[in-house]
């Protein structure tokens, strides 16, 4: 072959490779399939199969179904994916401990009496608390009393609540009370050009509420829990007050062991001097949230 033959064929040969290299692809062949779910919700399924969608492929629900336009490699996917997720929800029993404790120590020592003669004499008063131990001594019309005090209380209060609920689901418990309260407020008006202040009296109701929101999610015997415990109590040193005690969180833990959501702890010491002796009183109060979570077969 002479030469410009050769050189014909080369250029023959790259416009046919150009040809090829510049044909657009072709994109593989979708399909419309309905795949109805057994124990999911198309809600649940759908952020977990829209990442293994092309910009070509679309998912959405109908009903208990998922109606997919994917490719077959597509779709073999989300079939291995939905084999593993749309199973029958496991029941879990959730309990939730709220305690409370007070713990107050008081110690006072003191001496009281009256000592002298006809000329002169002094008396030292004594306290006005009762209890303790007192020691007399007396001679004619002298008379001093120690006194030593030492107290020790402790209180404890525990409120626990249990609920059953599906993996996934969302559930709410609360127990709670209702009191009427006085109110009293002022309202002024404007009477013929006077401001008038009027005094309007009534009652309004206030809840003290315990209880707690949950929402739990399994992988294998870890759980994850998003939480919201509530615990209200009337005050009834102070009318109408309510005490509240709360801890939203997120936590995770295995199951059947106690999850710690949190506690406060509040600490005061007063001690006070005075004539010929010394009292102190020191308080401690804590506060504790615990959540357990156990499966039920």
């Amino acid at each position: 072959m002479s030469f410009s033959g050769i050189l014909r064929s080369l250029t023959a040969a790259l416009f046919l490779t150009a040809g090829l290299l510049a044909a657009p692809a072709v994109p593989a062949q979708t399909t419309v399939e309905i795949i109805p779910l057994g124990y999911r919700s198309s809600e649940q399924v759908i952020p977990v199969i829209q990442p293994l969608l092309g910009p070509d492929s679309s998912v959405s629900g109908f009903q208990n179904q998922l109606v997919i336009r994917a490719t077959p490699s597509e779709l073999a996917q989300i079939r291995q994916v939905l084999a593993s997720i749309d199973k029958a929800p496991r029941r879990l029993l959730i309990t939730v401990r709220q305690d409370a404790g007070l713990e107050r120590d008081r110690r006072e020592a003191g001496l009281s009496g009256s000592i002298g003669n006809d000329h002169a004499r002094v008396t030292i008063p004594g306290s006005s608390a009762r209890g303790g131990g007192n020691v007399v001594l007396r001679d004619g019309d002298d008379r001093l009393r120690a006194r030593i005090l030492d107290s020790r209380q402790v209180s404890r209060d525990s409120t626990a609540q249990t609920i059953q609920v599906l993996e996934g689901s969302a559930a709410f418990i609360r127990i709670g009370e209702s009191r009427p309260v006085r109110s009293r407020q002022v309202v002024r008006t404007v009477v013929n050009g006077q401001i008038v202040d009027r005094v309007v009296e009534g009652t309004e109701y206030r809840d003290a509420n315990t209880g707690f929101s949950v929402l739990p999610r399994l992988q294998g015997d870890i759980v994850t829990l998003d939480i919201d415990p509530q615990r209200d109590a009337f005050d009834d040193r102070r009318r109408g007050a309510v005490s509240v005690q709360r801890a939203a969180t997120t936590v995770s833990g295995r199951l059947g062991e106690w999850i710690d959501l949190g506690g406060v702890a509040d600490s005061r010491s007063d001690e006070r001097s005075m004539l010929l002796g010394r009292s102190s009183d020191h308080v401690e109060a804590r506060r504790g949230v615990q959540v357990r979570v156990e499966e039920l077969r």
